[in-house]
């Protein structure tokens, strides 16, 4: 079963960030009920589905699927819950590691 493990941390100044570099996210939310989430996202001219299952400690179940952009896109706009979550994702490398840094 795939697996999600995710943590959060607030990023007190933007020292890490190289302007241009992020990617643009656009998602949102179909079912947000505790047991399981499924999101909607669309990605450059990408889309996905995704369904996340309950915490356990740090992790999660998650199965995400690519789907047709255009789908994604009217999912998007006609049957998520609002508001929408627009963000930039940086993927930043630091002592051999990769951080995904979201700025919403």
């Amino acid at each position: 079963m795939p697996q999600e493990i995710e943590r959060k941390f607030l990023v007190r100044n933007e020292d890490w960030c190289v302007p241009g570099t992020g990617i643009r996210y656009r998602q949102g939310y179909l079912c947000t009920v505790p047991e399981r989430t499924v999101r909607v996202r669309l990605i450059r001219e990408q889309g996905f589905l995704t369904v996340k299952g309950i915490s356990v400690g740090a992790a999660r179940a998650e199965y995400e699927y690519e789907i047709p952009a255009a789908e994604a896109a009217e999912m998007l706009d006609n049957l998520c819950e609002r508001p929408l979550i627009e963000k930039t994702r940086y993927r930043v490398e630091h002592h051999g590691m990769v951080w995904e840094i979201d700025r919403f």
